[in-house]
């Protein structure tokens, strides 16, 4: 990261952390113990801050300076850790780990989801209809019926376009492959993905399931309701 970049990113988050705290510039540089001009610089990026005023930023607001600095990208230490581990950005990971919580949440399900996130509650009730999705993404990539379904969805949303020759069975190929590398599919596998077909794909996944998995007690597979 050079100079520009980094003063670029330390003044996007300062101005971030500020806004949740409702403070104006001057009253945030109050706060950390900076001088007002000094701060004004900052978030211009006419300034690269000395180390006394990293760790006063980072005290005063209970933030790293990984994070300041762009080394990370969330403040949470677990989410960066994921989002630099799988390529997310910090919101899916939200997402998901408010997923996994709501998981574990039974009886009556509004009245706690409102004790447990509070001012979260309208987000925590759309992710309800997802608490399926961790096993679900565990049961179709189990095997190839899954994956064939996998492949079609990421198709539709990739922007995936059939591609046929005199020679070639027809396939389906990514309009956008990571680093223009060419990804291609057979077009067989559409009828995976009609509406038609679903329940006897989804069956076809669930007693190879059911098979790989015959030693663990029922209730316990947890694989979605399909």
């Amino acid at each position: 990261m050079d100079v520009a970049e980094l003063r670029h990113t330390f003044a996007e988050r300062i101005k971030e952390l500020r806004g949740e705290l409702g403070l104006n510039q001057g009253e945030f540089a109050d706060k950390v113990g900076v001088s007002r001009g000094a701060m004004s610089y900052y978030e211009q990026e006419a300034r690269t801050p000395d180390i006394a005023v990293l760790r006063a930023i980072c005290e005063k607001c209970g933030v790293s300076a990984d994070y300041l600095t762009g080394l990370i990208a969330d403040r949470d230490r677990v989410t960066a850790d994921i989002c630099s581990e799988t390529g997310l950005l910090p919101k899916p990971v939200r997402c998901l780990q408010m997923i996994r919580r709501l998981q574990k949440i039974d009886g009556n399900v509004i009245s706690k989801i409102v004790k447990e996130f509070g001012e979260e509650t309208d987000e925590a009730l759309q992710m309800l209809m997802f608490t399926a999705a961790p096993s679900m993404v565990n049961f179709m990539l189990s095997f190839d019926e899954g994956l064939s379904m996998l492949n079609m969805l990421c198709g539709v949303i990739c922007g995936a376009k059939l591609r046929t020759g005199s020679n070639t069975q027809p396939v389906f190929e990514l309009q956008r492959g990571h680093n223009n590398i060419e990804i291609t599919f057979p077009a067989e596998h559409l009828e995976s993905a009609l509406w038609v077909n679903i329940q006897e794909c989804a069956a076809k996944l669930r007693e190879k399931w059911d098979a790989a998995y015959a030693e663990e007690p029922k209730g316990q597979r947890n694989y979605p309701t399909v």
